[in-house]
C-alpha cells in the first residue's frame, strides 16, 4: 500500500494556522454571487476564445457559472474562478497527489500565513519554487480544473502531472479555471459538448465510450481514479487502466487496489481508503441512470433569466438540485408517481431519506472501527495465516472504500449524495466485507 497520506504531509514545514477556504485573501466568496473573478490584465487582453470573451457572449451562462453556495458545513462550494484558484493555487497540505488535504470540519493547513487587521484576512506569501515542492503543490492538480492543463501538457509531457505548479505553469492556466474548453469543442452551444481534458481522455477508457455526453463532461473531475501522482511517462499513461474490469465501484475498488492509488496504511497498520467523489462510478448502477438522468438535467436546468425574460441552461453546476426551482420541478416530472406534489414536499422526501442514510453510515464507520482494532490485535498475536491476513486486510480496504464512496468527501455532510448512489447496496456490500473479515478473525 501507498505510505501513509499523514507521513506525507508530514514533509511540508512551517504549518502555522488552520483556516477555512473562506479565510483566504484571495477570490474568495460567499452566497450565491455571480461576479466575473478575472484579473484586469486578464480580462483586457481577453479575446473571443478565452473566458472573457465567452463572458460577453454568453452572459447568463458565463455569470451563472461563477456562482457559488454555502452548504450545510458552512463550506463554500462552486466551480468559480475564485474557488478553484485557491483549490489549485494556495499553498496548504496537499496528498500524494497534490490535491488538498481537508481536515474533517473543513478546514485545512496554510503554510505561513499572517493575518492583515486592514482586510481582515489571512495573506499567504508567494513561495519558491523549492517550497511549492515540498507543499506537494503540482500542476496535476489543474489537469481537472481547466483545459490549459492541456496546453500544459503539450509543453511539459507526461511529467506536467507531477512538475510544480509555479508561476510559469500559472501563466499558462491564466485564470481559465473551469473554462468552457473543458466541455465544449470550439464556441460553446449544445451541440459540440464532450469530455475535452487529456487526463481523462488517458485514463477513461471503457467509460467515456459508454457516458452521455452530458454525464462525461462531469465524469472528466468527478471520477474515483487518482494516478496523478504515477505519471512520468507516456508508457504510465498507457498503462494504468482504472476501468479494466468495469466502470462500477466494485470494479473500479479491484484496479484501485491491484494499483495501489486511493488507499494508505493507517496507524493500524491497515489498508484504508481515502478515494474522494467516486461519483459517476457510483451512478453507473442507479435507477436515475437506467432512466438516463444525466448530472446536467439535475444540476444545471434550463431556467429563464428573470431581468430579459431569456431561457437558458443554467452554469451553477455546483449547486444543489434542492436549492433549484428548476431542478425541483424536473424531478417531479417522475416523483409525481409517488405522490409527491410539490417541490417543497420533493425536498422533504429527500431530506428525510438524507437523514436515515446518514445514521446508516455513522452506524458503518463505528462498525468498520471495531473491525479494524479487532483484526490489529489478531494480526499483532500471530493467530492468523498469512492468507486469512491478505483476505481480511482487502476486506478492511473494501469496507473503507464502500463508505468513502457513500461520504464522498469531507466537505459534504454525510447522507447529502442519497440521490447518487444505490446506498442500500453500498451499504449491504460494506457490511458483507466486514462479516467476512470478522470470519477469518476467528
Amino acid at each position: 500500500m501507498k505510505a501513509s497520506k499523514k507521513t506525507t504531509a508530514a514533509i511540508v514545514v512551517g504549518l502555522v494556522a488552520v483556516l477555512a477556504l473562506s479565510m483566504f485573501a484571495i477570490g474568495c466568496k460567499g452566497g450565491n454571487e455571480a461576479t466575473v473573478t478575472h484579473s484586469d490584465d486578464a480580462a483586457a487582453t481577453a479575446d473571443d476564445s478565452t473566458m472573457g470573451g465567452y463572458a460577453e457572449q454568453f452572459p447568463l451562462e458565463y455569470n451563472s457559472s461563477q456562482m457559488t453556495r454555502v452548504n450545510a458545513k458552512g463550506i463554500t462550494i462552486g466551480h468559480d474562478v475564485g474557488t478553484l484558484r485557491d483549490i489549485c493555487e494556495r499553498p496548504v497540505m496537499r496528498d500524494v497527489n497534490g490535491d488538498i488535504e481537508w481536515n474533517e470540519d473543513g478546514t485545512m493547513s496554510v503554510f505561513a500565513s499572517e493575518y492583515d487587521e486592514e482586510s481582515g484576512q489571512y495573506i499567504v506569501p508567494d513561495l519558491t519554487d523549492e517550497q511549492l515542492e515540498e507543499l506537494n503543490l503540482k500542476s496535476g492538480c489543474v489537469a481537472c480544473k481547466s483545459s490549459k492543463f492541456n496546453d500544459i501538457y503539450a509543453a511539459q509531457g507526461p511529467a506536467a502531472y507531477g512538475n510544480v505548479y509555479n508561476g510559469e505553469a500559472r501563466a499558462i492556466v491564466n485564470d481559465e479555471y473551469w473554462d468552457c474548453a473543458m466541455c465544449h469543442d470550439g464556441t460553446p452551444s449544445a451541440d459540440n459538448v464532450g469530455p475535452q481534458l487529456v487526463y481523462f481522455q488517458a485514463l477513461g477508457e471503457g467509460l467515456v465510450e459508454q457516458l452521455d455526453p452530458k454525464m462525461a463532461v462531469c465524469a472528466q473531475c468527478h471520477n474515483s481514479y487518482d494516478y496523478r501522482s504515477r505519471i512520468q511517462t507516456e508508457e504510465d499513461l498507457a498503462t494504468f487502466k482504472p476501468y479494466r474490469y468495469g466502470n462500477d465501484i466494485d470494479a473500479v475498488f479491484q484496479s484501485a487496489y491491484e494499483d495501489e492509488v486511493n488507499f494508505f496504511e493507517n496507524d493500524l497498520g491497515l489498508p484504508e481508503s481515502y478515494v474522494v467523489h467516486p461519483n459517476v462510478e457510483g451512478y453507473m448502477s442507479t435507477t436515475h441512470n437506467a432512466m438516463g438522468v444525466t448530472c446536467v438535467d439535475c444540476h444545471m436546468p434550463v431556467t429563464v433569466d428573470e431581468e430579459t425574460g431569456t431561457e437558458y441552461r443554467s452554469h451553477f453546476s455546483a449547486n444543489s438540485p434542492l436549492e433549484s426551482e428548476d431542478s425541483l420541478n424536473y424531478c417531479l416530472t417522475c416523483h409525481k408517481s409517488q405522490g409527491i406534489e410539490s417541490t417543497e414536499a420533493m425536498v422533504d422526501f429527500v431530506r428525510g431519506k438524507q437523514e436515515v442514510l446518514a445514521g446508516d453510515i455513522e452506524t458503518l464507520k463505528a462498525d468498520i472501527d471495531a473491525y479494524g482494532t479487532a483484526l490489529s490485535e489478531a494480526i499483532a498475536s500471530g493467530s492468523m495465516s498469512d492468507a486469512d491476513v491478505e483476505q481480511a486486510k482487502m476486506d478492511y480496504a473494501k469496507a473503507t472504500w464502500y463508505y468513502q464512496t457513500l461520504v464522498t468527501g469531507p466537505y459534504e455532510s454525510l447522507g447529502s449524495q442519497i440521490a447518487m448512489l444505490d446506498t442500500a447496496d453500498i451499504l449491504t456490500k460494506a457490511h458483507a466485507a466486514i462479516d467476512e473479515g470478522t470470519g477469518l478473525i476467528g
